[in-house]
């Protein structure tokens, strides 16, 4: 079997997002996004791409494809592709119910079939999609731990 490398999986393009790594976006838009001065996102943005490239985990900032506005941040991290376990946090920004199911089913796609995991940690999920999650198989426990068997 070959080893999972984060770096290929991206861009994903659903009906509405482009998701792609924050190296990809213009560093003004993302400091906006992030609500950071440039020096800090600039910092971010180097730290997230080295992290990306050790295979520790992976970052995306999702783009409306008709307005080109970033409307998410998603980042796992402490990638564990051995016991199947990563820590996961989604931010995001002026999306509907809609556009976070549409979100919340790719990245279910990319956590449970395409790199399998299993124990998913994590810190105030949006509840849109935690119950995407639960009504998939997975089971929640102590209010920030996502298992799945």
């Amino acid at each position: 079997m070959t080893e999972i490398k984060m770096k290929s999986y991206r861009p994903f393009i659903t009906e509405n997002f482009l998701w792609d790594f924050p190296t990809h976006f213009n560093l003004k838009e993302v400091s906006e996004f992030l609500g950071m001065d440039i020096d800090p996102t600039t910092q971010y943005i180097s730290n997230s791409a080295k992290t990306i490239m050790r295979n520790d985990g992976i970052y995306w900032l999702l783009q409306r494809k008709h307005t080109h506005e970033l409307v998410a941040l998603i980042s796992l991290s402490d990638l564990d592709l051995k016991n199947h376990q990563a820590a996961l946090m989604i931010t995001f920004k002026n999306l509907t119910t809609t556009e976070k199911k549409e979100i919340s089913e790719r990245l279910l796609i990319f956590l449970r079939d395409q790199i399998s995991l299993k124990t998913i940690l994590i810190n105030d999920l949006d509840h849109i999609v935690q119950e995407n999650f639960i009504n998939d198989g997975y089971t929640t426990s102590n209010n920030n731990i996502l298992k799945r068997s």
